[in-house]
């Protein structure tokens, strides 16, 4: 071979190997970048579930304990895991009990196979909620004094991946309680269609009362399937009237105090409000919402735990408390306190899958809001026309084979009375 020939062999064999590196450095990068892997998330935070610690410690312990497996599988905020589809065939299978069960018999840590109907993406945080002093006497429990140990969640209900017109922003909220007893759990958004592609979270105030107004469409036929779900549910295992999961109570979080003491006669607001913080705005267009919580990060220096000095924390939103619904917290409702980050915001795609949060449905008989849509036309009928919308089959919609009671939902006998496809 001449110098020639073995001179170009060689620049060709080194164009090779430089593509084959630059192809696997890329591959990587751009890959989610996992502190663990997700067999050992999974084995943490079943370790956590099961530890008496998590189980039976004080309320700021078994915020640490989850935190922890939460803070160990935390994502690079330059390379979150990407949006994924909402569970469309999920949330339309099985029979009334089934459906229902997943929002109403909620664990702390969900078993590993779990599929979240919705709020598919968020940002974690630990947070405070802190009471402003001339408030601490006019509620009771946690309402009274607030709380130091709560593990805060922001999230869309609508997976912008499965539209970006349809953003809803959501804040759960979990006060952890000393002893056996589980944690409380606060849940708000502002509306069910959401805010269009409006993607600044701090948009609008949020709220346990959740709007739904008569010209906003999206979403309604999801929603009457979860209407009628609760009512179904109600009926047949429960001695409750209709209830209206428009509402969610609150006055589970005035009947317990952080030392897992109940309270004999609890006083509460019927309704709660968070509100952004003066001059907090996020843009409005279309982009990762997570990153705007990760980006509150900077400046801030935190402990090999991601948590931060007292009072050095962000503020995630400001509390306003009524009896009477409003659309204008900030005039018409009253200031009470405020909720304060203690640790980084973090993402983390396996905890979205595992942590629950417990709806706390108002046992309420449903009413009419004027501007909103009737109870009237949240039916079935409402829900089953859209079938071909969804793109379910018909084996979508059977109800679960593991149901005992073996009985055929009515929303799957709807769906054939529509034609719908098989």
């Amino acid at each position: 071979m001449n110098l020639s020939n073995f001179l170009s062999k060689l620049f060709q064999r080194t164009v090779v190997f430089a593509i084959v590196t630059i192809t696997v450095i890329f591959t990587t990068i751009s890959q989610p970048a996992f502190a663990i892997t997700a067999v050992d998330f999974n084995k943490q935070i079943d370790e956590v579930a099961q530890s008496s610690l998590f189980q039976e410690g004080k309320a700021c312990e078994k915020l640490d304990t989850l935190w922890s497996a939460i803070y160990a599988s935390k994502e690079s905020a330059d390379n979150l895991v990407t949006f994924q589809k909402d569970q469309i065939t999920a949330f339309l299978a099985g029979t009334t009990k089934n459906f229902w069960k997943s929002f109403l018999d909620s664990p702390e840590i969900k078993p590993e196979n779990y599929v979240r109907l919705t709020h598919r993406h968020g940002v974690f945080a630990q947070a405070r909620l802190v009471i402003e002093p001339e408030f601490q006497k006019r509620y009771t429990g946690i309402l009274k004094k607030g709380s130091d140990c709560v593990l805060v969640r922001l999230s869309s209900a609508v997976s912008p991946a499965t539209s970006w017109n349809r953003f809803t922003p959501g804040f759960a909220g979990k006060f952890f309680i000393d002893g056996k007893q589980s944690s409380e759990n606060l849940i708000v958004q502002h509306s069910i269609p959401g805010q269009g592609n409006n993607i600044n979270y701090y948009e609008y105030p949020l709220s346990n009362k959740l709007k739904f107004p008569e010209n906003e469409p999206a979403g309604f036929a999801a929603f009457s399937r979860f209407f009628n779900t609760i009512q179904d549910y109600h009926k047949n295992e429960t001695n409750l009237k209709m209830v209206d999961p428009r509402e969610l109570s609150i006055e589970h979080l005035a009947s317990i105090n952080v030392n897992g003491k109940k309270v004999d006669n609890p006083k509460s607001p019927r309704f709660i409000f968070l509100v952004s913080p003066e001059g907090r705005a996020f843009s409005k267009e279309q982009h990762d919402f997570r990153q705007d919580f990760l980006a509150l990060n900077q400046g801030i220096p935190t402990d090999d735990k991601g948590q931060i000095k007292k009072g050095k924390g962000v503020r995630i939103f400001d509390v306003y408390v009524a009896d009477k619904f409003t659309d204008n917290p900030k005039a018409e409702a009253q200031r009470i306190g405020y909720f304060e980050s203690k640790s980084h915001f973090a993402v983390s795609d396996r905890a979205d899958l595992r942590v629950s949060f417990r709806h706390s449905i108002t046992p309420r008989e449903t009413q009419d809001y004027p501007g909103e849509y009737p109870k009237s036309l949240f039916n079935d009928e409402s829900f089953t026309a859209e079938c071909s919308t969804f793109g379910a089959s018909l084996a979508d919609m059977q109800p679960n084979p593991q149901d005992p009671s073996g009985n055929t939902s009515v929303f799957f006998q709807n769906y054939l009375k529509r034609g719908c496809k098989l």
